[in-house]
């Protein structure tokens, strides 16, 4: 599977459009956090924008770069991909159920329940809902999962192609920590944990349902989810618990394609995910 002659620019440009769109968002927070800024502009409504930059810039290197008609059409097809074994809908939702296991390991150690308010406020759940698909959950899956990961899995093993993105993932969000979001209240070591183990176990869904992003999408709405609804002291019992759930997963599943099958749904000339 692996093409070492493979052209990459067109994923260092996708890589760098996500950064660069983000991060000069991003750079407006930081300045507002800073007083730079007056507080009274509302940046807000840009943050579902920028949740958006990693689609948007898959968009553009189709459109621009690779210049393939009907490239973006294809992209957005994986979103149709409903017909997969219910077993990988219930992998989408296990973030969630890790959190509330983290709950109990935690309170067995220490004695406390982390959860947090909104479990028990319904309309503030709803809200999460709906906010977390909108951003984050669409807006970046079609280019990490739907446009990077296949390519990136063209040129390397299933595992270092997710630890590759694992890391673009994780600094792609770390100017949200200097924006005075509330961010900077989650320890960057645990996130950085989480959200490395998470690209692993979503590259292990996505090789194996033909590149759902209906699968994938789920399951970064319930990461998003977990993360609102587990207290910050838990975090790092939460991280470690998916770490070891996702090593157990690479065992099982072997790192060169955390797949039982022969090949992989990927399409070899356009390195795209099969239809």
């Amino acid at each position: 599977m692996k093409t070492k002659n493979s052209n990459t620019k067109p994923l260092v440009i996708f890589f760098l459009l996500s950064y660069l769109l983000a991060w000069g968002l991003m750079g407006l927070f930081i300045a507002q956090n800073h007083g730079w800024v007056s507080p009274d502009f509302p940046f807000e409504p840009f943050l579902i924008i920028g949740s958006w930059f990693p689609n948007i810039a898959a968009f553009l290197v189709i459109a621009f770069v690779l210049k393939r008609k009907g490239g973006i059409r294809q992209l957005l097809k994986g979103w149709l991909k409903f017909k997969v074994p219910v077993f990988w809908y219930l992998v989408a939702i296990t973030p969630v159920v890790f959190a509330v296991l983290s709950m109990f390991i935690y309170r067995l150690l220490y004695g406390v329940t982390p959860v947090t308010d909104i479990v028990f406020d319904p309309m503030s759940m709803l809200a999460l809902l709906i906010i977390s698909t909108i951003t984050g959950a669409t807006g970046e899956e079609l280019g990490w999962r739907g446009f990077a990961l296949p390519r990136l899995q063209m040129r390397m093993s299933a595992l270092n192609a997710s630890l590759v993105l694992g890391v673009i993932w994780t600094m792609w969000h770390l100017p949200l920590w200097f924006a005075g979001l509330g961010y900077e209240k989650i320890p960057f070591g645990a996130y950085a944990i989480l959200v490395m183990s998470y690209t692993v176990l979503i590259t292990w869904a996505c090789n194996n349902s033909r590149g759902s992003m209906v699968i994938v999408t789920l399951f970064h709405l319930m990461m998003n989810v977990a993360m609102n609804i587990l207290e910050i002291q838990a975090f790092f019992v939460y991280a470690l618990l998916v770490l070891v759930i996702t090593v157990m997963v690479v065992f099982l599943y072997g790192p060169s394609r955390l797949s039982k099958a022969a090949e992989l749904p990927i399409d070899k000339k356009t390195s795209d995910w099969l239809a």
